[in-house]
């Protein structure tokens, strides 16, 4: 199977970064109500499974919401999700439904739940994206409308082990919303990943790097995979993503490392062999200076765990 290159790069960011989704909630409610997530300091989404309702943010109107839209809220920034246009204060107030729906009364159910990564916050996937994005299940193509689809028959269904079955889904929701905003997005802000994932000459550069991020790239390499001059590279590159291209491999080198290292099994010389250092010292400099500590305090810390579980 074919996989384009800003796929490619994605998937290795998402799994350096340890992607885990959580369903937090999913009420069924009609009348008059109102429902905020906000506070966690995750992101968050909400996924419309039945009716509609309305989606309030700050300095913005409020947006009307119907069945299979969805919401990522990547920062964790206020809203409430409420049954009315106009809302009396900032507060939760629900009426839940239990049971069957009642006759005549509208019933609006939300899948309600977060994403976190092992690096909390720290994430070039999550600081690229804008406050708010919701993808209309009009727009979203079938494999996206097909997940939701999968992840409300699973909720109504309620079988054996539903639970975890549905956060795997929301792990695959969060990258096919996010795989979606690249796509249908014209332009994205620069001093990104994701405009950098945008423009392709960039991209084949970030797949050459990402796919072997411990060979001995230099600037000039990586301009021959972009198939670009240079300078041209250098300058496209550093605006796009707001780094030069050897400090985002040093960064992405020093995100692997860290991973490894907590995995445990490989020795820092294993490590730093792995993502392309020959230098002991250049290493521990290098991921000193990207994580604000050696990496021997992974160790020492991976150490003591194993002597409080002893």
């Amino acid at each position: 199977m074919d996989i384009s290159p800003h796929e490619d790069v994605l998937s290795t960011v998402l799994a350096a970064y340890n992607l885990r989704a959580r369903i937090d909630t999913n009420p069924r409610l009609c009348g008059e109500w109102q429902l905020s997530t906000s506070g966690s300091g995750n992101a968050s989404f909400h996924l419309v499974g039945q009716g509609g309702c309305y989606l309030h943010m700050e300095a913005m109107a409020p947006v009307w919401m119907e069945a299979g839209d969805l919401l990522l809220l990547p920062h964790d920034d206020w809203h409430l999700m409420a049954s009315r246009d106009t809302v009396p204060d900032r507060d939760n107030h629900l009426t839940l439904v239990e049971g069957e729906d009642p006759p005549d009364i509208p019933v609006t159910q939300l899948l309600c739940g977060h994403f976190e990564f092992d690096s909390g916050r720290r994430n070039p996937i999550l600081a690229a994206l804008p406050d708010h994005i919701i993808i209309r299940r009009r727009e979203s193509g079938d494999r996206l409308s097909h997940l939701a689809d999968l992840m409300n028959i699973e909720l109504a269904e309620r079988s054996s082990g539903y639970r975890p079955v549905l956060d795997r889904l929301a792990d695959t929701l969060f990258v096919m919303a996010v795989r979606h905003h690249i796509c249908s997005q014209r332009e994205h802000s620069e001093g990104s990943l994701i405009a950098a994932l945008a423009d392709d000459r960039i991209r084949r550069a970030l797949d050459a790097l990402h796919a072997h991020p411990e060979a001995a790239w230099t600037l000039e390499g990586l301009a021959s995979e972009a198939a670009m001059s240079r300078s041209s590279f250098a300058e496209r590159f550093h605006a796009l993503v707001g780094q030069t291209p050897i400090d985002y491999l040093t960064q992405w080198r020093m995100v692997l490392a860290e991973r490894q290292l907590r995995d445990g099994r490989e020795s820092v010389a294993g490590v730093m062999d792995a993502v392309g250092y020959t230098s002991e010292a250049a290493f521990r400099k290098a991921f000193k200076r990207v994580h604000g500590f050696g990496p021997g305090r992974i160790r020492q810390l991976l150490r003591r765990l194993g002597a409080g579980q002893a």
